[in-house]
C-alpha cells in the first residue's frame, strides 16, 4: 500500500487520489513525443483537492525538513567522538590492537567481550547478532534493545545534538 507523500496516510488504489508524474518530452516533427514518466509523488484524495500550488508548497517543505535532518546528521557525525557517546551511555572497554577499537561486554545482550567499539571510524559492532552501525544507529538500538522505547532519526539527532550541545549552522 502507498503512503501519502504529504500526510503519510495510507492511499488505497482503489480510491481516487492523485500522482505527480514528471514527463520528459520532446518536439519530432511538429509532435510532441513523451519519452520517459517518472512518478513523483503519490498523494491522497483530501492533500491533493487542496489544488497544486498547494501540493507543492507542502511537498517543498518536507524536502527542506528533510535536508535540514541531514545537515544535522552529518553536523552529528562530524562532531561527536564516539568514546563520547560510549561513555555517556556508561561502555568502556579494553583498547586492542594499534588503532581506536575497544572490545567491551554487549549493552545490547551483555555478553561479555562481544562489543567492538572503532573509535576512529565512529562504529560500533556487536559479535552476538552482527549488527553494525554509526553513532547514530547505536542511540537507536539501544533505545530499542535496552530502554524498550522507540526512538526515530530525528529525535535520536536531536538528543545527540541537545546533549553533547552541538549547534546548527
Amino acid at each position: 500500500m502507498t503512503q501519502c507523500k504529504i500526510c503519510a496516510k495510507d492511499i488505497d488504489p482503489k480510491n481516487p487520489h492523485f500522482i505527480l508524474t514528471f514527463n520528459k518530452e520532446a518536439i519530432e516533427n511538429g509532435d510532441k513525443k513523451i519519452l520517459q514518466t517518472e512518478e513523483g509523488a503519490t498523494i491522497c484524495e483530501e492533500c491533493g483537492e487542496e489544488g497544486l500550488p498547494s501540493v507543492l508548497w507542502n511537498l517543498k517543505l518536507i524536502h527542506d525538513a528533510d535536508t535540514e535532518l541531514n545537515e544535522k546528521m552529518r553536523l552529528v557525525e562530524k562532531s561527536l567522538d564516539m568514546k563520547d557517546l560510549m561513555k555517556e551511555y556508561g561502555i568502556s572497554g579494553e583498547k586492542i590492537g594499534v588503532n581506536d577499537q575497544f572490545l567491551t561486554k554487549c549493552p545490547f545482550h551483555g555478553q561479555d567481550a562481544s562489543f567492538l567499539i572503532d573509535a576512529d571510524r565512529k562504529e560500533y559492532f556487536c559479535f552476538c547478532e552482527g549488527l553494525r552501525g554509526d553513532i547514530l544507529s547505536f542511540v537507536i538500538n539501544y533505545d530499542r534493545d535496552v530502554k524498550h522505547i522507540h526512538t526515530t532519526l530525528k529525535q535520536a539527532v536531536d538528543y545527540l545534538m541537545e546533549k553533547f550541545q552541538i549547534a546548527a549552522d
